[in-house]
């Protein structure tokens, strides 16, 4: 009896302790690609300002559904929509522009001047915030 509760114990033990290792892996390996795809896609509708003369918009969903909308007023992009992780709370909301034929940056987010920013807080035991803050001109932005 004692033996048949051992084994199946340590079965037990090798079964759970990868499945809850390989879940933060899964975690981590989202918020990564989360990232990535969210510069990527900024990058590529700021160059679609410049080079189609076209006004283009990031819009920041805060609320319950946790999304980015890219967007322009004729180009529909098949991946304009970025819905935010789980592990990953969208803090921003409003709007970023960039402008057409320039790729100028402005916003209507409030408080901020002319220099929008987007914020993270990611959902760990830390509450680590990552901030996209965006330069004047230029429009490239920096990760924090």
């Amino acid at each position: 009896m004692l033996e048949t509760l051992i084994v199946l114990f340590l079965v037990f033990s090798f079964v759970m302790l990868p499945t809850l290792a390989l879940r933060n892996w899964q975690q981590q390996l989202e918020k990564h690609y989360f990232y990535y795809q969210l510069e990527k896609s900024i990058l590529h509708l700021q160059q679609v300002a410049i080079t189609d003369h076209q006004m283009t918009q990031i819009r920041l969903f805060q609320d319950d559904q946790q999304m980015i909308v890219f967007f322009t007023t004729q180009t529909e992009f098949p991946w304009k929509i970025l819905k935010v992780p789980e592990s990953i709370k969208l803090v921003s909301g409003y709007s970023i522009f960039f402008s057409a034929g320039k790729g100028n940056i402005s916003t209507n987010q409030p408080g901020n001047g002319s220099i929008p920013k987007i914020i993270f807080n990611e959902q760990e035991k830390n509450m680590h915030q990552v901030t996209y803050q965006f330069q004047l001109g230029s429009g490239r932005f920096e990760r924090k």
